[in-house]
């Protein structure tokens, strides 16, 4: 049955349906080819049929979704660039200092100094999280005020 929902209400539906899918596709795949001496635990080509009907739905499901998005797909595109940077910065080696370290009995004494600085990664990442949080903010009204028409149980 069709029905209007919100974006964020079809995107829950839309994992919902793709949890379904991958389990379904997994009991074909286990199910499929065994021993003749083994009875099978699910009819394999009606959980198969399952399966194709599921991965129609997930399409129509995702293409709706994709759809109503043309609005914002823009901040989209922005929040995922923003946690890239995020996730770079953090992952950032800002390590600074006199190093000594032993490896076979041998003694290496190294400095090392950092281009981009821990508090600058500090600010940057705090400055990057609030234009985060902003967007997704954003985002979370959209889905939640803008409506699709989606198949759900």
């Amino acid at each position: 049955m069709k029905k209007n929902v919100s974006i964020a209400r079809a995107l829950k539906e839309k994992n919902r349906i793709a949890g379904r899918l991958r389990q379904a596709l997994e009991e074909v795949g286990k199910e499929n080819s065994q021993d003749v001496r083994i009875p099978r635990g699910v009819d394999v080509l009606e959980m198969y049929e399952q399966a194709k009907q599921l991965r129609a739905r997930l399409l129509a499901t995702k293409r709706a979704i994709a759809e109503a998005n043309h609005a914002i797909v823009g901040k989209i595109l922005e929040l995922d660039e923003v946690k890239a940077q995020i996730a770079f910065l953090n992952g950032l080696n800002v390590k600074e200092g006199r190093f000594v370290t032993t490896r076979y009995s041998e003694t290496i004494e190294t400095e090392v100094t950092a281009v981009i600085q821990k508090a600058q990664v500090l600010k940057e990442v705090e400055a990057l999280q609030k234009q985060a949080d902003a967007l997704q903010d954003e985002l979370d009204n959209f889905n939640a005020t803008t409506f699709v028409e989606i198949e759900v149980d």
